[in-house]
């Protein structure tokens, strides 16, 4: 699944136009929007990490600071097919007011 992921990001990231206010790589962000993940995927999900730091920002968006709202996470609709999910750990990328559906379905926000 990511060996496609890792190719796209050895052809595109290189050429990425640095600081130039340029878009996510789109051939990147296609193949995330289009990624199916099956049941089984979904169950090894235990811990979901709130964080802007994380590596695939910096694969759609090299020059990425952090200072804008680009990857800001406006909405968890869907978590509840994440059936053994059982820990959230917030840093950033979203209002803590977002993760309120965790708490209500007694998920451990650290």
């Amino acid at each position: 699944m990511f060996q496609e992921l890792n190719e796209l990001k050895n052809k595109y990231v290189d050429d990425f136009e640095w600081y130039v206010d340029a878009e996510p790589i789109a051939e990147i962000m296609n193949y995330l929007e289009t990624l199916v993940l099956e049941e089984d995927d979904l169950n090894k999900v235990e811990q979901l990490i709130f964080d802007g730091g994380h590596e695939i920002y910096h694969i759609l968006k090299p020059d990425w600071d952090g200072e804008d709202n680009l990857f800001e996470v406006a909405s968890i609709e869907g978590f509840q097919h994440l059936k053994n999910l059982k820990t959230i750990v917030y840093v950033s990328t979203c209002s803590p007011e977002v993760l309120k559906p965790f708490e209500k379905a007694g998920i451990e926000i650290r």
